[in-house]
């Protein structure tokens, strides 16, 4: 009797822990949908991220976030749209096979040195999860993190936040000195608008938001974005 439990518990924290699936489920929603004013770069649905590929599990241009977070964000994009601007949205949910496929990645040899330059002069691939810009479990699996920016909805500008979007270094980190006072500036805007809202910073990457309580904290999800 004893046996059965423990197997029937381990298989239960299975279950828990990864969620795989055709679609997006229904406790998930669209931001493409739910706030189509935003504006939405998915930068891993193309070529133009830090692996140089289109990553695994992302077939178009779309926004996913549990439903929790997705409408506190569009609280956020409303503040937002307020003071002229308007949310750039880099990255939300990811799937687990997102993930792995960065995992897979950080083990193959540099080829590429113009993207290392842009994205991680300082470090190799591996040195990347060592210095946690890239995690092998990610809160964006569970539908609760974002990464995004500012942009100035006259001009079309993102606001200049001293570093791009995944450039790993500690320049980008939130509270960086390296930055100038105009572009700590920015960045502190955006995490007001985020914290009102009910998101919290990662100090490593401006762009990084979660959103708390986490609705799914122990769950990960690996449905493709589609």
């Amino acid at each position: 009797m004893k046996l059965s439990w423990v197997y029937t518990f381990i298989i239960s924290v299975f279950i828990t822990a990864r969620i795989s699936m055709a679609s997006a489920p229904s406790n998930f929603a669209s931001l493409n949908d739910l706030c189509p004013s935003m504006i939405f770069q998915m930068s891993y649905a193309t070529a133009e991220n830090f692996t140089g590929e289109v990553v695994t599990g992302y077939k178009s241009k779309i926004a996913y976030l549990a439903k929790g977070p997705a409408n506190a964000l569009c609280l956020v994009q409303a503040d937002a749209q307020k003071l002229g601007l308007t949310i750039k949205i880099f990255d939300s949910y990811r799937p687990v096979k997102a993930v792995n496929f960065f995992q897979a990645w950080a083990q193959k040899p540099e080829t590429n040195p113009h993207v290392k330059q842009l994205y991680y002069p300082g470090f190799t691939r591996l040195e990347l999860f060592e210095q946690g810009y890239i995690a092998k479990q990610s809160s964006h699996s569970r539908g609760s993190a974002v990464d995004l920016t500012l942009v100035v909805k006259e001009s079309g500008l993102s606001l200049d936040m001293g570093s791009a979007f995944d450039y790993f270094d500690d320049l980008s980190h939130t509270d960086s000195p390296k930055v100038t006072p105009d572009q700590q500036k920015n960045r502190q805007l955006l995490k007001q608008l985020m914290e009102n809202r009910g998101f919290k910073n990662f100090s490593q990457e401006w762009w990084h938001y979660s959103y708390r309580p986490e609705p799914y904290p122990d769950q990960y999800f690996d449905f493709d974005v589609e």
